[in-house]
């Protein structure tokens, strides 16, 4: 099996969480981050082993912790002030568009969703996670002046997963297998209450019109 694509990072924040229910996404909540460039998701369990006759006789695995790195090409202001918790402010005839951060900004807890391309035995299938509870840190910004070679902006965050309370098992994903790139789009503009050519913050990019339908590339 190869991973050959990410796409479509569309994050929606949680309102209010109820213990034992899954997060509702409200429609008009949810944007796009913006163009992925990557994700790397690492969940750790830690062992309880029972010891029986010198031998592990039982051994309970628990959820200890999780984390989502993400990296985009490009994050809008306004996705930032969403992201993390930040002031933002929309440009008018009278100032242009700004963001405040302060030190007491709260990040909010986010259901968010993502699609793989995969390719085995030749054949692609696309496969769309989506993570009932994150939130992320600032990332790290850097910058240095003009030189003779291009140096690529790209915005590194790092989330933390959690799992939903309440439920027998403690979820904290669904990853869903898809033969189709429409359908695994279609199936994230569906969960997150986006239409098929959501204005998502962040998205940037350009589109393009198939058939009379317009997708975004993201």
């Amino acid at each position: 099996m190869a991973m050959i694509g990410l796409k479509y990072p569309i994050a929606a924040p949680i309102a209010n969480y109820i213990k034992g229910v899954y997060p509702e996404v409200e429609a008009g909540t949810a944007f796009v981050v913006g163009k992925m460039i990557s994700a790397d998701k690492e969940v750790k369990f830690s062992d309880n082993p029972l010891y029986a006759d010198d031998e592990i006789a039982e051994n309970y695995l628990n959820f200890d912790e999780g984390t989502l790195k993400i990296c985009v090409d490009h994050m809008t202001l306004e996705a930032q002030a969403k992201m993390y918790g930040h002031t933002y402010t929309e440009a008018n005839e009278d100032s242009p568009e700004e963001i405040e951060k302060g030190g007491w900004d709260i990040p909010p807890y986010f259901v968010f969703g993502y699609y793989k391309t995969i390719i085995k035995n030749n054949k692609k299938s696309y496969q769309v996670t989506i993570l009932y509870k994150t939130k992320f840190k600032p990332p790290k910004e850097s910058a240095k002046t003009k030189e003779k070679s291009i140096s690529w902006g790209t915005y590194e965050s790092e989330g933390t997963i959690e799992t939903l309370s309440g439920f027998n098992n403690d979820p904290y994903e669904k990853v869903v297998n898809f033969q189709t790139e429409d359908e695994a789009r279609k199936y994230l503009n569906d969960y997150f209450k986006l239409s098929e050519n959501p204005a998502g913050i962040g998205a940037g990019g350009n589109t393009e019109n198939t058939g009379g339908t317009t997708n975004e590339q993201v």
